[in-house]
């Protein structure tokens, strides 16, 4: 297991990163905004207002296709800002499909592409970028100061990357996943919006991303939300909304909205004054800062200045942010230690240090070591799942079959160790155990019909009627929207 080693730390650590090329990197390229074109087209079809459109395929690219909304008193006499979504599977419609709502509330067009996953490169992800902004500027009125990305986990770093690389974003929502290298050269001017749930096991990335832009010349905030690796939660990605619409109010490129600054401002203060209340000064400290980023140059905030100039002083809040720091290092050599054991200790080990892992959970699931414990479990999730799938890839089912057995002990109730046994088994023409790990799939919640149909793996289990008989049962199931993934 040791050669899959430096693999798993290059992809975990760049999870999602779609690859460029030096190249790509360093030189200077033209605007994606400025390359398209400004014109609506005369001879496409007006898209429906107030509905998600799953599909539309891009005129001059018929071989890219995204999903659409369009909030329901859209008309063309006036220009729209407009956000470019990127999921990391390339499910387009289904941050459309979460949001709708918000874009609706806000006035908001929402777009998503399937043209981009992670596994591409740049260039990729890029072109398929390119193409469904350019469709929506051909059928569309839209702000052309007004332009924004918003991307989960892999999606993220794409999202970042169209506004790093390409420019002519206003603003990035990035969450679950930063920029796609350390410490980038900004050369483009946009504001970031950042998210990350308190059990994702890339909190400390987004933690230090926020840091590092303290020293950037872009305007920045971080969103922590009660959750994992997802799509953050409408309540916290409304406020990527209000981002959007205040950073836009002080750079005059929307009138001034009061309505949205004094709602905006009565949460905040609400938020501060009740950590106050508590005595909390380092809640305070971070809701303070929180205020500030959200409403500086809009409204009078001077003495709410004075009290975060009084609150860094404060020894409470020096220890916290030295103590942070040091634990945020302390888990970052944590995950790599992981990667370590994954080779040289052996499944008793493994089992006694999940059952620890668990113990520290339930004793009190809200602690700090509780959720830094659950962001490790994530963690290594992900890190066995990689490293199934690289063995699989390999032909090296030795090291695939001892990955899952792995993955099962540290996620149990995550169906994909399940499909990939069963893949495993099926390459083996174990078709009796294919089919029962399929089963085990589907009672943990495997719900992609589509997937089974395609697998190149299940070519010969497709013959048997069990097979369809599955198919069927999942294509009878509920929809429902994964926000994980």
């Amino acid at each position: 297991m040791y050669k899959y080693n430096l693999y798993l730390i290059s992809v975990i650590l760049l999870w999602g990163c779609h690859g460029k090329s030096a190249s790509s990197q360093n030189s200077a390229t033209q605007s994606t905004v400025d390359t398209i074109q400004h014109k609506q087209a005369t001879n496409v079809k007006p898209l429906d207002k107030g509905i998600v459109i799953d599909t539309v395929i891009c005129t001059d690219n018929p071989g890219q296709r995204y999903a659409i909304y369009l909030p329901s008193n859209y008309n063309s006499a006036k220009k729209w800002p407009i956000i470019y979504f990127f999921d990391p599977h390339g499910a387009g419609n289904l941050p459309l499909n979460l949001y709708k709502s918000l874009a609706e509330k806000y006035g908001f067009i929402i777009a998503g592409t399937y043209g981009s996953k992670n596994g591409m490169q740049w260039e990729e992800s890029d072109k398929a970028a390119h193409a469904f902004m350019q469709d929506t500027w051909q059928r569309l009125s839209i702000d052309n100061n007004r332009i924004y990305t918003y991307g989960f986990s892999g999606g993220a770093r794409v999202a970042c990357s169209v506004a790093l690389t390409d420019g002519g974003v206003a603003g990035v929502a990035a969450c679950g996943g930063g920029f796609p290298q350390r410490h980038p050269q900004i050369t483009q001017q946009f504001s970031c919006i950042s998210f990350v749930g308190e059990r994702d096991f890339n909190y400390i990335e987004l933690k230090q991303l926020d840091k590092e832009l303290d020293d950037s010349p872009l305007t920045h905030q971080l969103i922590i939300f009660h959750g994992k690796h997802q799509w953050p939660p409408v309540v916290s990605a409304e406020e990527a909304f209000q981002w959007f619409d205040l950073e836009a109010m002080r750079l005059k490129t929307m009138p001034k909205n009061d309505s949205l600054i004094n709602a905006v401002q009565k949460e905040l203060v609400k938020e501060v004054d009740g950590w106050r209340e508590k005595k909390n000064e380092v809640k305070q400290y971070f809701a303070l800062k929180k205020m500030l980023n959200f409403l500086r140059g809009l409204t009078e905030t001077g003495k709410y200045s004075a009290e975060l100039q009084t609150l860094q002083n404060s020894a409470t809040v020096i220890t916290y942010l030295k103590n942070e720091q040091t634990d945020e290092m302390q888990e970052a050599k944590v995950q790599q230690d992981f990667i370590q054991d994954l080779s040289s200790k052996d499944e008793a080990w493994w089992r006694n240090t999940v059952k620890q892992m668990h113990v520290v959970i339930s004793a009190d699931s809200t602690s700090p070591v509780a959720l830094q414990t659950q962001r490790m479990l994530s963690f290594l999730s992900l890190a066995t799942y990689m490293g199934a799938s690289q063995a699989f890839r390999s032909q090296d089912d030795g090291s695939a079959s001892k990955f899952l057995n792995l993955y099962e002990l540290v996620d149990p109730t995550n169906p994909e160790h399940n499909y990939l046994f069963a893949c495993m088994y099926a390459r083996e023409q174990n078709n009796a155990k294919a089919m029962s790990n399929l089963q085990g799939a589907v009672n943990l919640g495997f719900s992609d019909a589509g997937r089974m149909e395609n697998d190149s793996n299940f070519v010969v289990l497709k013959k048997q009627p069990e097979f369809a008989e599955l198919v069927k049962k999942i294509k009878a199931m509920p929809k429902k929207i994964d926000v994980t993934q």
